[in-house]
Formats: structure tokens, C-alpha cells, sequence
């Protein structure tokens, strides 16, 4: 497992970025899943940064990544603001683009690329887990 602190600050999600290309590295990863999987991460990154904190770089983001099998399991765990129980919709059809409200795009993408989505509100944080099957 590996496993990153960075600070809510957009800045610092480029480090998340860095430990997923070691990660991808070490397991063998090829570069369409990496890319998904960077995708999902950065845009899952960002929403913490701009949503749960607000885009207060006093923040912390903790980020774990495994790989499960034949799947690649990514946490994100932080101490922001709850998702609004409706953020998450499963399936993972791309909408309309129409039908999306502005900057709507960054969920979307992750449930498009992502086979399971779990996100879980404790008393003091929120974690949330994304996980995608690896090519066989």
C-alpha cells in the first residue's frame, strides 16, 4: 500500500499525481488504465480541495492506494464538509452534457471510469473509495 498527506491546496494534487505513477510503476500498470486512474484521482482530488474544505489549504488529504487482486483500490480520506447525499449516482453512462449544472464534469468522469464507488461520512471525516478492475 502507499499511502500520502498532502495539504487541500490544487497545488498540491499534482503529488497525488506523482505517488499514482510510482504506484502504477511498481505494480505494472499499463498506461490506458494509469491514465484512467489519474483521471479519477485528480478529479476526486479537486473535489475535496474545492467542496470539503472550501478551498482552505488548511486541510489535510490522506491518499491510499492498493492494488486488491485485479483491481486498483484508491482512498481518499479528509476532514472537509460532507457530500451532499445525492453526489453520488450510480452508473456510469456520461450524461448529457446539457443536463449537467456547471463544473459538473469532474463526478462525472470519475463514475465513468470508476467500477465502484463508496463514500463513507464518520463524525469527524469522510472517506472515499474508488475502485478499478485491471485489465486481465
Amino acid at each position: 500500500m502507499c499511502k500520502l498527506n498532502i495539504n487541500s491546496d490544487f497545488s498540491e494534487v499534482r503529488l497525488g499525481s506523482d505517488l499514482l505513477q510510482e504506484f502504477c510503476a511498481k505494480h505494472d500498470i499499463n498506461v490506458t488504465t494509469q491514465g484512467h486512474l489519474e483521471l479519477i484521482l485528480v478529479e476526486a482530488l479537486n473535489n475535496v480541495v474545492e467542496h470539503a474544505y472550501k478551498e482552505n489549504p488548511e486541510g489535510e488529504i490522506l491518499i491510499e492506494l492498493e492494488k486488491a487482486e485485479s483491481k486498483t483500490v484508491m482512498k481518499i480520506t479528509d476532514s472537509g464538509i460532507a457530500a451532499p447525499g445525492t453526489v453520488l449516482i450510480e452508473g456510469s453512462d456520461l450524461p448529457n452534457e446539457n443536463m449537467l449544472p456547471e463544473g459538473g464534469w469532474g463526478l462525472c468522469l470519475i463514475q465513468a471510469l470508476t467500477d465502484k464507488i463508496e463514500y463513507f461520512r464518520y463524525p469527524d471525516h469522510n472517506t472515499l473509495v474508488l475502485t478499478k478492475e485491471l485489465a486481465a
